[in-house]
Parts: C-alpha cells; sequence; structure tokens
C-alpha cells in the first residue's frame, strides 16, 4: 500500500512540475506568410496557420535550440464564429515546433522591476535606458526555469527574466 501511495505521489509531483514549465504566448510573425508549424526543431513543416483577426494564441510546453514544442490545441482571438476558436493541429507523431522568433507576450500588471538579470526576486532589476520603454514592451520566450521564463525584447535591446505568472498572453487587449 505504501508502495503504491509513493508512486502516485511520485506521478502527481511530476505532474505538478510539468505543468509549472507552461506558458502562452501568441503569434506574431512579421514575415508576411503563414507561419510554419514543424514536427521538430528545424524540422519539416506540417502545418501552417493563415493570418486571422486577432491572432493565435498556443501553450509552450518545453524549449530547444530556440524553438518551442507548443499543444496541439490553438486558441484563435477576435471574431470568430463560435466552435471555431480553437486549430486543431495534425500531421506529427513527434509533436509541434515553432521558432520562438514568431512567439511574443507582454507584461501583465506592474512593468517595473519584473524584468531581473536572473531568475529570482532577489536577483537585480534589468536597467532600461527609456523610462518609457516598459509602456509597450514587447517580449519573446527563450527558455524556461522553473517558475521563470528568460525572455528578450522584440528589438532585441534587452534580456532578462520574469515570473511566468506575470506575461500577458492575449494578442487583443493588455492584462491588468
Amino acid at each position: 500500500m505504501k508502495k503504491i501511495l509513493l508512486t502516485m505521489l511520485m506521478a502527481v509531483m511530476a505532474m505538478s512540475a510539468f505543468a509549472q514549465n507552461v506558458a502562452d504566448a501568441y503569434i506574431c510573425d512579421l514575415s508576411g506568410t503563414p507561419t510554419n508549424i514543424r514536427d521538430a526543431p528545424n524540422g519539416k513543416v506540417v502545418q501552417t496557420l493563415k493570418d486571422v483577426d486577432g491572432g493565435y494564441v498556443v501553450t509552450l510546453l518545453e524549449t530547444k535550440n530556440n524553438w518551442w514544442k507548443i499543444d496541439p490545441e490553438v486558441d484563435i482571438y477576435g471574431d470568430v464564429e463560435e466552435g471555431e476558436d480553437v486549430v486543431k493541429l495534425k500531421g506529427s507523431k513527434t509533436g509541434y515546433w515553432v521558432h520562438y522568433s514568431v512567439l511574443q507576450f507582454t507584461i501583465a500588471g506592474e512593468r517595473e522591476n519584473v524584468i531581473r538579470t536572473k531568475p529570482s526576486s532577489k536577483a537585480a532589476p534589468v536597467k532600461f535606458t527609456e523610462p518609457s520603454y516598459l509602456a509597450e514592451i514587447e517580449l519573446r520566450p527563450l527558455e524556461i526555469f522553473g517558475e521563470w521564463i528568460k525572455v528578450i525584447t522584440v528589438d532585441r535591446r534587452y534580456t532578462g527574466w520574469m515570473p511566468i505568472g506575470s506575461i500577458c498572453s492575449n494578442p487583443l487587449t493588455t492584462c491588468p
């Protein structure tokens, strides 16, 4: 009985550790072409996402060499018919991957001192040269460490770490 309980406890702990490594981001592909979904990092294109009003939100599962494995259910934001607000990815047995350069999010709530030099609330905040920079900061995800996500600004001027809970992944609004 103890062995069964211990096994169950370890399974729950493993699932919650995995759940901590999940974040949402929206697709912001500035290439002017549909976004490629691949079967592996830099692998074969298995599906594309064409531009839609509002955009797509994906759940990030893991990262490997600047590529993100995403959940196969992709949410569509904007004016869509009920029941058509999800795209179910198909065509891969190894998962679905997108490059970090097409993913984006902003900071939810208080923006000042959210981005840190290391994945710790005790680490020094990243110093931005212009105070207004934080008002419309757009970030791309680089990697995950526990409950922290390493980010880079879209213009590649700043890099740092922020708590996953501070992500705003809604492409249409700013989060509170």
